[in-house]
């Protein structure tokens, strides 16, 4: 363990030059919510504490930093957290989470539940997407069918059965028995409604030229650079704030920081944990912070060539090595949470009287011994190579297990090419994962982590008991019964491991002195109608 501390702390300094950092929902204000607080203003409302204050007169344009390229303006087929920071400003929901997490109106004014299993919504007339045809109820039956039917997104809408149009503002959700996280699941970024009558002529249509009833609307995208966006003047909620965005992709966590200092952007996603003090003692930068639904973990190839890793005693042993505490510490200076369960702090079903770490290097070797690897074996971690933060873990991971006689090769990868050999069946014994619960449910991360027909199910993992349980829960109103299912099902993930949870992330995001309005969410996925820039 003398050679574990010693590389903690190697890492530690080296993460002060080099780190990186790679979900009910909060996100920004809508216009729905302004509604909802009958038009007071956010001075009259108050700022929260993970919101950038006001400052100066206005620019007319706002550019973000984000580690990543998006995979598709199409979220229904570019299924990433970099995709989803752009969309959700071109599209919008059938209804979102106010400041509390509370479901609340937005492209849908009203609902009711006419039976357990079918939700009946009242759209907003008048409301227009980017090229200036009307929203109807049948955008939103194409949308939701056609979201059911795709390849990458499927699995989170393996609830629905169908959508009913009744008339031309109105529509029936029909679930797949009775769903009790319908309505969160229904804020969801993946949820957001796109145009029928082009998707009909071309279903590639929003691949490259997106048009939503947003916000803000598609300009111009370079590949592996910038997306840029303008006010769209016919916004349905009213006049947003900033005339102009700018996404721009800067993959070097220390870069998007210096950038920030020096003013050509004016917010950064994923600052390192390293840069938080700096940047807060910068009169001109501040570093907001507030819980996330990113939970970081191990996927472990249940079916792997590694004849090892598929004796659950083994990945137990795998945890049972890891200081989740030490981990934490090292790579991300106390901005996470050690985990016990994929199911993160904050999400519905989080089990808070979990142990997270329960890091016993002799009961680890027990376990090895009793699978018949007394003296260890040798495994590979493929890693992200553009996050800096996953690959010091990862190093600090190799050391922790050789303590066990487990010796790991860090092989860092492209994260796309990592990706799709791993969908595709390729082998591999384990990989750096993380999880972005877009819902706010445990039911969430659960059914795309362990169904066997979720293309989610990276380990391989299948266990018809925990998938029945799940099934099972779909349908209980009762929040403490549900919650006790997942606690469950968490349980039974604890003896198999298929994944090893190691923590739960924070977001932090630099902003400009001179930005307001920009708010945190749990999902990352954030809003910018009311964001303005100060000079």
């Amino acid at each position: 363990m003398k050679k574990a501390l010693a590389l903690l702390m190697t890492v530690a300094l080296f993460a002060c030059s080099f780190a990186a950092c790679q979900q009910n929902e909060t996100p920004d204000p809508t216009p729905a919510q302004q509604d909802q607080n009958n038009g007071q203003s956010n001075e009259q409302q108050g700022q929260p504490e993970n919101s950038a204050q006001p400052s100066g007169a206005q620019k007319e344009s706002v550019v973000w930093a984000q580690p990543s390229d998006i995979t598709s303006l199409d979220f229904h087929v570019g299924k990433n957290p970099a995709s989803f920071a752009v969309t959700c400003n071109i599209f919008d929901t059938l209804v979102t989470w106010d400041a509390e997490n509370k479901v609340i109106p937005h492209l849908a004014s009203e609902w009711e539940f006419v039976d357990e299993d079918s939700l009946q919504l009242k759209l907003r007339e008048g409301v227009l997407f980017h090229d200036g045809e009307e929203l109807t109820a049948e955008d939103v039956q194409y949308t939701l069918t056609r979201a059911k039917n795709s390849t990458i997104v499927k699995n989170n809408f393996s609830w629905l059965e169908s959508v009913d149009v009744v008339d031309e503002y109105t529509v029936v959700i029909n679930t797949k028995g009775a769903y009790t996280p319908v309505l969160n699941a229904l804020c969801s970024p993946l949820a957001g409604i796109m145009p029928k009558h082009l998707l009909e002529q071309n279903d590639e249509a929003l691949t490259t030229n997106p048009v939503g009833t947003g916000p803000y609307k598609f300009v111009e995208r370079k590949e592996g650079e910038y997306v840029k966006l303008e006010a769209n003047e016919n916004y349905w909620g009213g006049t947003v704030a900033t005339k102009y965005l700018e996404m721009r992709v800067v993959p070097e966590a220390s870069q998007r920081s210096t950038l920030l200092e020096t003013g050509e952007i004016d917010i950064a996603y994923d600052v390192p944990p390293s840069d938080v003090d700096r940047l807060n003692a910068n009169e001109a930068t501040t570093v907001l912070s507030a819980p996330s639904f990113k939970v970081f973990y191990v996927t472990i190839n249940c079916n792997s060539g590694t004849k090892a890793l598929n004796d659950s005693r083994v990945r137990q042993a795998i945890e049972y090595a890891i200081d989740k505490e030490a981990l934490c510490a090292s790579v991300m200076y106390g901005y996470a949470t050690p985990v016990a369960s994929l199911i993160g702090p904050g999400v519905f079903g989080y089990d808070a009287s979990a142990t997270a770490n329960i890091y016993d290097i002799e009961k680890s070797k027990e376990l090895l011994s009793a699978a018949g690897y007394p003296d260890g074996f040798e495994m590979s971690i493929w890693v992200q190579s553009s996050d800096q933060t996953r690959q010091e873990a990862c190093v600090i991971l190799q050391d922790m297990l050789s303590e066990v006689g487990i010796t790991v090769s860090v092989e860092p990868m492209d994260g796309t090419v990592m990706d799709d050999t791993i969908v595709k069946g390729g082998d591999f014994d384990a990989c750096s994962s993380m999880y972005y619960n877009l819902m706010g449910d445990a039911d969430y991360v659960l059914y795309s982590n362990i169904s066997p027909e979720s293309t989610s199910n990276l380990s391989h993992y299948n266990n018809s008991d925990a998938m029945a349980k799940l099934l099972a829960a779909r349908s209980l109103t009762d929040d403490a019964e549900r919650a006790a299912v997942y606690k469950e099902i968490s349980s039974i993930m604890a003896v198999d491991r298929p994944y090893i949870p190691l923590w739960a992330y924070q977001n932090l995001v630099g902003v400009r002195s001179g930005v307001s309005g920009f708010q945190l969410n749990p999902i990352t996925a954030y809003r910018y109608e009311n964001v303005a820039n100060g000079k």
